[in-house]
């Protein structure tokens, strides 16, 4: 009963990383779809509004966003070995095992190292994000140039 007040702040650091986890989840399958959607403008328009690039410039942005997307989506999707969304049971079983008749220490360790975990998650987490945002712009700069390079020639 001493240990609920610590249990409950470790269930809580537990739940942030959950919830950072799933995050991360969601931001890599918006990525593919990122991904997808550039390739998609890129082969159906690129071709059309390439042949008679006018003016080249818009010809050249077309695809320096395109690469842009490409290189961002892809630094979103790479594994990332610097992510840790739960703690190890043998480094739990190791750093706590001469203290583990005090549960309540127990999780207040704890609850400080998945803190731990959660703050250097975020940091990597802030850069997928940018690197996100970065892509998004460059697919409507892609399909923008792309769009006005074609005019009239899609009727």
């Amino acid at each position: 009963m001493a240990a609920e007040f610590e249990r409950l702040a470790y269930e809580e650091a537990l739940r942030a990383l959950d919830k950072q986890e799933r995050l991360l989840e969601e931001l890599r399958a918006r990525t593919g779809v990122l991904l997808g959607a550039s390739a998609l403008a890129a082969s159906f328009l690129g071709p059309s509004a390439l042949l008679d690039p006018n003016p080249r410039s818009l010809s050249i942005s077309a695809l320096a966003a395109f690469v842009v997307t490409l290189a961002a989506s892809v630094f979103v999707l790479l594994p990332k070995k610097n992510l840790v969304f739960s703690a190890s049971g043998p480094g739990i079983y190791k750093s706590f095992y001469e203290i583990r008749e005090e549960m309540a220490d127990v999780y207040r360790h704890l609850v400080y190292d998945l803190q731990g975990h959660w703050d250097s998650n975020n940091r990597e987490m802030l850069w997928l994000s940018r690197a996100f945002t970065l892509a998004s712009a460059a697919l409507v700069a892609e399909v923008l140039s792309l769009a006005f390079l074609l005019g009239g020639r899609l009727l």
